[in-house]
Protein backbone atom coordinates (compact mmCIF):
# COMPACT_ATOMS: atom_id res chain seq x y z
CA UNK A 1 0.00 0.00 0.00
CA UNK A 2 2.58 2.53 -0.99
CA UNK A 3 1.15 4.10 -4.15
CA UNK A 4 -1.30 6.96 -3.84
CA UNK A 5 -4.33 5.91 -5.88
CA UNK A 6 -6.02 2.64 -4.92
CA UNK A 7 -8.88 0.80 -6.59
CA UNK A 8 -11.89 0.90 -4.27
CA UNK A 9 -15.52 -0.19 -4.31
CA UNK A 10 -18.32 1.03 -2.04
CA UNK A 11 -21.36 -1.25 -1.72
CA UNK A 12 -24.95 -0.11 -1.16
CA UNK A 13 -28.55 -1.29 -1.36
CA UNK A 14 -29.80 -1.85 -4.91
CA UNK A 15 -31.41 1.33 -6.14
CA UNK A 16 -29.06 3.72 -4.31
CA UNK A 17 -26.06 3.37 -6.67
CA UNK A 18 -26.42 6.82 -8.28
CA UNK A 19 -26.83 8.56 -4.92
CA UNK A 20 -23.70 6.77 -3.65
CA UNK A 21 -21.75 7.78 -6.79
CA UNK A 22 -22.74 11.43 -6.19
CA UNK A 23 -21.52 11.17 -2.59
CA UNK A 24 -18.17 9.76 -3.75
CA UNK A 25 -17.71 12.54 -6.31
CA UNK A 26 -18.43 15.14 -3.61
CA UNK A 27 -15.72 13.53 -1.43
CA UNK A 28 -13.15 13.77 -4.22
CA UNK A 29 -13.23 10.19 -5.52
CA UNK A 30 -11.64 9.70 -8.95
CA UNK A 31 -13.00 7.54 -11.81
CA UNK A 32 -16.33 7.10 -10.01
CA UNK A 33 -18.61 4.61 -11.77
CA UNK A 34 -21.98 3.44 -10.46
CA UNK A 35 -22.55 -0.29 -10.93
CA UNK A 36 -24.92 -2.92 -9.58
CA UNK A 37 -25.00 -2.81 -5.80
CA UNK A 38 -22.39 -0.06 -5.44
CA UNK A 39 -19.86 2.21 -7.12
CA UNK A 40 -16.19 1.81 -8.03
CA UNK A 41 -13.75 4.67 -7.47
CA UNK A 42 -10.10 5.49 -6.89
CA UNK A 43 -8.43 7.35 -4.05
CA UNK A 44 -5.69 7.43 -1.44
CA UNK A 45 -5.72 6.21 2.17
CA UNK A 46 -7.08 9.56 3.33
CA UNK A 47 -10.09 9.01 1.06
CA UNK A 48 -10.57 5.49 2.46
CA UNK A 49 -10.83 7.01 5.95
CA UNK A 50 -13.02 9.89 4.74
CA UNK A 51 -15.38 7.62 2.77
CA UNK A 52 -16.01 5.42 5.80
CA UNK A 53 -16.78 8.42 8.01
CA UNK A 54 -18.83 10.43 5.49
CA UNK A 55 -20.74 8.11 3.18
CA UNK A 56 -24.42 7.98 4.11
CA UNK A 57 -25.68 5.34 1.69
CA UNK A 58 -22.70 2.92 1.66
CA UNK A 59 -22.73 -0.43 3.44
CA UNK A 60 -18.98 -1.01 3.22
CA UNK A 61 -15.88 0.30 1.45
CA UNK A 62 -13.70 -2.40 -0.14
CA UNK A 63 -9.99 -2.00 -0.89
CA UNK A 64 -9.19 -4.00 -4.05
CA UNK A 65 -6.25 -6.42 -3.85
CA UNK A 66 -6.49 -8.78 -6.85
CA UNK A 67 -8.81 -10.44 -9.36
CA UNK A 68 -8.55 -13.68 -11.34
CA UNK A 69 -10.63 -16.42 -13.00
CA UNK A 70 -11.68 -18.92 -10.31
CA UNK A 71 -13.42 -22.10 -11.48
CA UNK A 72 -12.24 -24.65 -8.88
CA UNK A 73 -11.09 -24.93 -5.27
CA UNK A 74 -7.50 -25.41 -6.52
CA UNK A 75 -7.73 -22.21 -8.60
CA UNK A 76 -9.11 -20.35 -5.58
CA UNK A 77 -6.29 -21.56 -3.29
CA UNK A 78 -3.71 -20.59 -5.91
CA UNK A 79 -5.34 -17.16 -6.40
CA UNK A 80 -5.35 -16.43 -2.65
CA UNK A 81 -1.75 -17.68 -2.36
CA UNK A 82 -0.59 -15.30 -5.12
CA UNK A 83 -1.13 -12.30 -2.85
CA UNK A 84 1.73 -11.38 -0.49
CA UNK A 85 -0.28 -11.19 2.72
CA UNK A 86 2.65 -9.84 4.74
CA UNK A 87 1.87 -6.47 3.09
CA UNK A 88 -1.46 -6.41 4.91
CA UNK A 89 -1.08 -8.32 8.17
CA UNK A 90 1.28 -10.18 10.50
CA UNK A 91 0.89 -13.55 12.26
CA UNK A 92 -0.23 -11.55 15.31
CA UNK A 93 -3.27 -10.22 13.44
CA UNK A 94 -6.66 -11.91 13.66
CA UNK A 95 -8.56 -12.36 10.42
CA UNK A 96 -11.95 -13.20 8.99
CA UNK A 97 -12.95 -13.96 5.39
CA UNK A 98 -16.43 -12.99 4.18
CA UNK A 99 -17.48 -14.50 0.83
CA UNK A 100 -20.24 -13.70 -1.62
CA UNK A 101 -20.65 -16.39 -4.28
CA UNK A 102 -23.11 -16.57 -7.18
CA UNK A 103 -23.49 -18.07 -10.67
CA UNK A 104 -20.16 -19.97 -10.43
CA UNK A 105 -18.70 -23.49 -10.21
CA UNK A 106 -18.00 -22.90 -6.52
CA UNK A 107 -21.35 -22.52 -4.80
CA UNK A 108 -20.70 -22.44 -1.04
CA UNK A 109 -19.51 -19.17 0.51
CA UNK A 110 -18.39 -20.89 3.72
CA UNK A 111 -16.16 -23.28 1.73
CA UNK A 112 -14.56 -20.44 -0.26
CA UNK A 113 -13.92 -18.45 2.93
CA UNK A 114 -12.22 -21.49 4.48
CA UNK A 115 -10.07 -22.05 1.37
CA UNK A 116 -8.82 -18.45 1.34
CA UNK A 117 -8.12 -18.59 5.08
CA UNK A 118 -6.11 -21.81 4.56
CA UNK A 119 -4.04 -20.18 1.79
CA UNK A 120 -3.24 -17.16 3.97
CA UNK A 121 -2.30 -19.23 7.02
CA UNK A 122 -0.23 -21.69 4.97
CA UNK A 123 1.70 -18.77 3.46
CA UNK A 124 2.57 -17.38 6.90
CA UNK A 125 3.57 -20.82 8.25
CA UNK A 126 5.85 -21.33 5.26
CA UNK A 127 7.46 -17.87 5.60
CA UNK A 128 7.71 -17.30 9.35
CA UNK A 129 6.59 -20.53 11.01
CA UNK A 130 3.51 -18.94 12.61
CA UNK A 131 0.00 -18.21 11.40
CA UNK A 132 -2.66 -15.61 12.20
CA UNK A 133 -5.76 -16.85 14.00
CA UNK A 134 -9.40 -16.47 12.98
CA UNK A 135 -11.76 -14.15 14.86
CA UNK A 136 -15.27 -14.07 13.42
CA UNK A 137 -16.56 -11.49 15.90
CA UNK A 138 -13.90 -8.78 15.99
CA UNK A 139 -11.07 -9.43 13.50
CA UNK A 140 -8.23 -6.96 13.01
CA UNK A 141 -8.28 -7.69 9.25
CA UNK A 142 -11.49 -8.54 7.42
CA UNK A 143 -11.11 -9.94 3.90
CA UNK A 144 -13.89 -9.83 1.30
CA UNK A 145 -14.15 -12.36 -1.54
CA UNK A 146 -16.63 -11.83 -4.37
CA UNK A 147 -17.16 -14.57 -6.95
CA UNK A 148 -19.53 -14.07 -9.88
CA UNK A 149 -19.53 -16.08 -13.12
CA UNK A 150 -16.22 -17.70 -12.07
CA UNK A 151 -14.54 -14.29 -11.76
CA UNK A 152 -13.03 -13.76 -8.30
CA UNK A 153 -12.12 -10.51 -6.55
CA UNK A 154 -10.29 -10.34 -3.23
CA UNK A 155 -10.45 -7.09 -1.25
CA UNK A 156 -9.78 -5.80 2.23
CA UNK A 157 -12.93 -4.65 3.99
CA UNK A 158 -12.00 -1.19 5.28
CA UNK A 159 -15.32 -0.75 7.13
CA UNK A 160 -15.52 -3.75 9.44
CA UNK A 161 -19.11 -3.71 10.66
CA UNK A 162 -21.63 -2.52 8.07
CA UNK A 163 -21.60 1.28 7.76
CA UNK A 164 -25.34 1.41 8.36
CA UNK A 165 -24.45 0.74 12.01
CA UNK A 166 -23.85 4.37 12.89
CA UNK A 167 -23.50 3.65 16.60
CA UNK A 168 -26.48 5.73 17.72
CA UNK A 169 -29.05 2.95 17.90
CA UNK A 170 -28.07 0.54 20.69
CA UNK A 171 -31.52 -1.03 20.87
CA UNK A 172 -33.17 -2.34 17.71
CA UNK A 173 -36.85 -1.45 17.41
CA UNK A 174 -39.05 -3.99 15.65
CA UNK A 175 -38.56 -4.02 11.85
CA UNK A 176 -36.19 -1.02 11.87
CA UNK A 177 -35.31 0.70 8.61
CA UNK A 178 -31.62 0.38 7.77
CA UNK A 179 -29.92 3.76 8.36
CA UNK A 180 -28.01 3.78 5.05
CA UNK A 181 -31.20 3.00 3.15
CA UNK A 182 -33.09 5.70 5.07
CA UNK A 183 -30.42 8.28 4.15
CA UNK A 184 -30.70 7.27 0.49
CA UNK A 185 -34.49 7.48 0.48
CA UNK A 186 -34.41 11.04 1.82
CA UNK A 187 -31.98 12.08 -0.91
CA UNK A 188 -34.01 10.29 -3.62
CA UNK A 189 -37.09 12.20 -2.45
CA UNK A 190 -35.25 15.49 -2.97
CA UNK A 191 -35.89 16.90 0.51
CA UNK A 192 -33.85 19.90 1.64
CA UNK A 193 -33.55 21.62 5.00
CA UNK A 194 -35.72 24.62 4.05
CA UNK A 195 -38.77 22.30 4.09
CA UNK A 196 -40.49 20.49 6.95
CA UNK A 197 -39.66 16.80 7.23
CA UNK A 198 -42.29 14.72 9.04
CA UNK A 199 -42.35 10.99 9.68
CA UNK A 200 -45.71 10.35 11.37
CA UNK A 201 -45.04 6.62 11.97
CA UNK A 202 -41.47 7.10 13.14
CA UNK A 203 -40.77 3.79 14.95
CA UNK A 204 -37.20 4.06 16.28
CA UNK A 205 -36.71 7.46 14.63
CA UNK A 206 -34.34 6.46 11.84
CA UNK A 207 -35.82 8.69 9.11
CA UNK A 208 -35.96 11.92 11.21
CA UNK A 209 -32.46 11.26 12.61
CA UNK A 210 -30.99 10.69 9.15
CA UNK A 211 -32.81 13.81 7.87
CA UNK A 212 -31.35 15.95 10.67
CA UNK A 213 -27.81 14.63 10.18
CA UNK A 214 -28.10 15.19 6.42
CA UNK A 215 -29.38 18.77 6.86
CA UNK A 216 -26.56 19.68 9.24
CA UNK A 217 -23.83 17.92 7.22
CA UNK A 218 -23.07 15.76 10.27
CA UNK A 219 -21.13 12.78 8.93
CA UNK A 220 -22.76 9.46 9.98
CA UNK A 221 -19.42 7.88 10.93
CA UNK A 222 -18.72 10.45 13.65
CA UNK A 223 -20.70 8.32 16.11
CA UNK A 224 -18.89 5.08 15.18
CA UNK A 225 -16.44 3.55 17.65
CA UNK A 226 -14.41 1.51 15.15
CA UNK A 227 -13.63 0.95 11.47
CA UNK A 228 -11.98 -2.04 9.80
CA UNK A 229 -8.98 -0.05 8.52
CA UNK A 230 -7.89 0.65 12.12
CA UNK A 231 -6.54 -2.92 12.28
CA UNK A 232 -4.40 -2.62 9.14
CA UNK A 233 -0.58 -2.68 9.37
CA UNK A 234 -0.31 0.72 7.68
CA UNK A 235 -3.11 2.44 9.65
CA UNK A 236 -2.09 6.07 10.21
CA UNK A 237 -3.70 7.11 13.48
CA UNK A 238 -2.61 10.75 13.25
CA UNK A 239 -4.02 11.08 9.70
CA UNK A 240 -7.31 9.48 10.79
CA UNK A 241 -7.67 11.82 13.78
CA UNK A 242 -6.86 14.85 11.61
CA UNK A 243 -9.46 13.83 9.00
CA UNK A 244 -12.11 13.06 11.63
CA UNK A 245 -11.56 16.46 13.30
CA UNK A 246 -11.84 18.25 9.94
CA UNK A 247 -15.12 16.44 9.24
CA UNK A 248 -16.42 17.23 12.73
CA UNK A 249 -15.69 20.93 12.15
CA UNK A 250 -17.85 20.88 9.01
CA UNK A 251 -21.06 20.26 10.96
CA UNK A 252 -23.45 23.14 10.25
CA UNK A 253 -25.75 24.96 12.66
CA UNK A 254 -29.26 25.38 11.23
CA UNK A 255 -31.44 27.39 13.62
CA UNK A 256 -34.71 26.93 11.71
CA UNK A 257 -34.58 23.20 11.00
CA UNK A 258 -38.06 21.64 11.16
CA UNK A 259 -37.85 17.86 11.50
CA UNK A 260 -40.73 16.02 13.17
CA UNK A 261 -41.19 12.40 14.23
CA UNK A 262 -44.50 11.28 15.67
CA UNK A 263 -45.82 7.93 16.85
CA UNK A 264 -48.61 6.64 19.02
CA UNK A 265 -46.31 4.51 21.19
CA UNK A 266 -44.58 6.15 24.12
CA UNK A 267 -41.90 3.43 24.39
CA UNK A 268 -41.07 4.00 20.72
CA UNK A 269 -40.67 7.74 21.29
CA UNK A 270 -38.37 7.17 24.28
CA UNK A 271 -36.14 5.06 22.01
CA UNK A 272 -36.30 7.81 19.35
CA UNK A 273 -35.13 10.48 21.78
CA UNK A 274 -32.30 8.30 23.09
CA UNK A 275 -31.15 7.47 19.55
CA UNK A 276 -31.35 11.08 18.37
CA UNK A 277 -29.36 12.22 21.41
CA UNK A 278 -26.68 9.61 20.74
CA UNK A 279 -26.54 10.79 17.09
CA UNK A 280 -25.95 14.38 18.22
CA UNK A 281 -29.24 15.70 16.77
CA UNK A 282 -31.64 15.26 19.68
CA UNK A 283 -32.09 19.04 20.02
CA UNK A 284 -33.06 19.36 16.33
CA UNK A 285 -35.99 16.92 16.17
CA UNK A 286 -39.51 17.43 17.50
CA UNK A 287 -40.66 13.98 18.64
CA UNK A 288 -44.38 13.85 19.47
CA UNK A 289 -46.79 11.26 20.82
CA UNK A 290 -49.57 11.55 18.28
CA UNK A 291 -51.98 9.26 16.49
CA UNK A 292 -51.55 9.39 12.70
CA UNK A 293 -55.30 9.99 12.29
CA UNK A 294 -54.99 13.29 14.17
CA UNK A 295 -51.92 14.87 12.56
CA UNK A 296 -52.24 18.34 10.99
CA UNK A 297 -49.56 20.66 9.60
CA UNK A 298 -49.09 24.17 10.92
CA UNK A 299 -51.02 26.54 8.66
CA UNK A 300 -48.87 27.92 5.84
CA UNK A 301 -46.08 25.31 6.14
CA UNK A 302 -45.04 22.93 3.36
CA UNK A 303 -42.69 20.01 3.33
CA UNK A 304 -42.62 16.26 2.93
CA UNK A 305 -44.63 13.63 4.75
CA UNK A 306 -42.36 10.57 4.75
CA UNK A 307 -43.60 7.11 5.71
CA UNK A 308 -42.29 3.56 5.84
CA UNK A 309 -45.54 1.77 6.79
CA UNK A 310 -45.99 -1.97 7.44
CA UNK A 311 -45.56 -4.16 4.35
CA UNK A 312 -47.77 -7.05 5.45
CA UNK A 313 -45.02 -9.53 4.50
CA UNK A 314 -45.46 -11.74 7.57
CA UNK A 315 -48.79 -13.49 8.13
CA UNK A 316 -49.23 -11.89 11.56
CA UNK A 317 -49.02 -8.43 9.95
CA UNK A 318 -51.45 -8.87 7.07
CA UNK A 319 -54.60 -7.98 8.91
CA UNK A 320 -55.28 -4.25 8.82
CA UNK A 321 -52.40 -3.38 6.47
CA UNK A 322 -54.76 -2.31 3.65
CA UNK A 323 -56.56 -0.02 6.13
CA UNK A 324 -53.24 1.69 6.97
CA UNK A 325 -52.65 2.64 3.32
CA UNK A 326 -56.21 3.89 2.87
CA UNK A 327 -55.81 6.02 5.99
CA UNK A 328 -52.47 7.45 4.77
CA UNK A 329 -54.10 8.56 1.50
CA UNK A 330 -57.13 9.99 3.27
CA UNK A 331 -55.13 12.07 5.79
CA UNK A 332 -52.55 13.23 3.23
CA UNK A 333 -55.11 14.39 0.65
CA UNK A 334 -57.43 16.03 3.20
CA UNK A 335 -54.90 17.99 5.26
CA UNK A 336 -51.55 18.26 3.49
CA UNK A 337 -52.35 20.16 0.29
CA UNK A 338 -49.17 21.63 -1.24
CA UNK A 339 -46.95 19.07 0.52
CA UNK A 340 -45.12 16.09 -0.94
CA UNK A 341 -45.81 12.55 0.23
CA UNK A 342 -43.15 9.82 0.15
CA UNK A 343 -44.13 6.21 0.88
CA UNK A 344 -41.48 3.48 0.98
CA UNK A 345 -43.13 0.08 0.91
CA UNK A 346 -42.89 -3.57 -0.01
CA UNK A 347 -46.70 -3.91 0.12
CA UNK A 348 -47.69 -4.84 -3.45
CA UNK A 349 -51.27 -3.50 -3.15
CA UNK A 350 -50.28 -0.07 -1.78
CA UNK A 351 -51.38 1.99 -4.79
CA UNK A 352 -54.63 0.05 -5.18
CA UNK A 353 -55.54 0.85 -1.58
CA UNK A 354 -54.37 4.48 -1.69
CA UNK A 355 -56.07 5.20 -5.04
CA UNK A 356 -53.39 7.79 -5.80
CA UNK A 357 -51.05 8.19 -8.78
CA UNK A 358 -47.40 8.78 -7.86
CA UNK A 359 -45.46 11.51 -9.61
CA UNK A 360 -42.45 9.16 -9.47
CA UNK A 361 -41.79 5.50 -8.57
CA UNK A 362 -38.32 4.23 -7.65
CA UNK A 363 -37.54 0.52 -7.27
CA UNK A 364 -35.36 -0.47 -4.29
CA UNK A 365 -34.63 -3.30 -1.92
CA UNK A 366 -35.09 -3.22 1.85
CA UNK A 367 -32.77 -6.12 2.66
CA UNK A 368 -34.10 -8.95 0.49
CA UNK A 369 -37.56 -7.39 0.13
CA UNK A 370 -38.28 -5.73 -3.24
CA UNK A 371 -39.80 -2.32 -2.50
CA UNK A 372 -40.91 0.86 -4.19
CA UNK A 373 -40.52 4.46 -3.11
CA UNK A 374 -43.64 6.31 -4.24
CA UNK A 375 -43.38 10.11 -4.49
CA UNK A 376 -46.63 12.13 -4.67
CA UNK A 377 -47.42 15.84 -5.07
CA UNK A 378 -50.42 16.63 -2.86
Amino acid sequence: MTINQFKLFATCAKGLEDILASELLALGGADVKAGEGGASFKGDLALVYKANICLRTAVRVLFFLAEAPVDSDEALYEFASSIDWSNYMTPDHTLMVDSNVRDSNLTHSQFTSQKIKDAICDQFVEKVGRRPSVDKENPLVKINFHLSNNHGVISLDSSGDSLHKRGYRPKQWKAPLNEALAAGLIQLAGWNSSQTFWDPMCGSGTLPIEAATLATARAPGLTRKKFGFQGWVDFEQSLFIEIRNQIRNQVEIIPELNVIGSDLRGDSLRACKDNAGAAGVGHLIDFRKEDFENIKPILGTTGILFLNPPYGIRLDQEEGVADVYRLIASVAKARFSGWKLAVMTGYVHALNEMKMTPQKTIRLFNGAIPCKLYLFDL
